[in-house]
């Protein structure tokens, strides 16, 4: 498959939106796709306004969402067809947009993509969440073995990930 020189950016609502929004300088530097599930991501946001498109993979948003309504926790099923809808929902953009690499700062929406990434010839970056100091997130122990990249916030990350992981400082 012939991929575009686009990096998608990809993350969920929360922190991991604030992480990924504070690559905003990378923005103009690249092509550059966002792929999230804030409802409230636009092309307003100081930083964003260069980006080509921004995409949304609200299957565990949504989710979540009819959960609280109908106030009972999430099972293994739910989590499992939550997983399937956002890889679709995720190959769906990587197939509009066919970008070259893909950096995501988590959480669930890292798992798909990576699995998209490797499939297509894409390279695919990992940060992870800057509250893991001393642990791996369940995205990062999932997508470690795939990933060209890990990129950790803390020092002592390095050596939770046994040394695949490269450490450049904490985003703002």
């Amino acid at each position: 498959m012939r991929l575009n020189n686009i990096v998608m950016f990809a993350s969920n609502d929360g922190g991991h939106f604030a992480e990924m929004a504070a690559l905003s300088p990378l923005f103009s530097k690249y092509k550059t796709v966002i792929l999230t599930d804030n409802k409230r991501a636009n092309k307003g946001i100081p930083g964003f306004e260069n980006v080509i498109s921004i995409d949304f993979a609200m299957a565990f948003a949504n989710r979540r969402e009819k959960l609280k309504n109908k106030k009972r926790t999430i099972t293994i099923w739910d989590y499992a067809t939550c997983y399937f809808s956002l890889y679709k929902e995720c190959n769906k953009s990587f197939m509009k947009h066919r970008p070259k690499v893909i950096i995501s700062a988590g959480s669930n929406i890292s798992v798909p993509l990576c699995i998209i990434a490797k499939l297509n010839g894409a390279k695919f970056i990992h940060i992870e969440n800057k509250a893991k100091v001393y642990y791996k997130s369940i995205s990062g122990r999932l997508t470690e073995w795939f990933a060209d990249m890990i990129i950790v916030q803390w020092p002592e990350m390095i050596e939770v990930y046994k040394g695949k992981a490269k450490y450049f400082g904490v985003l703002a």
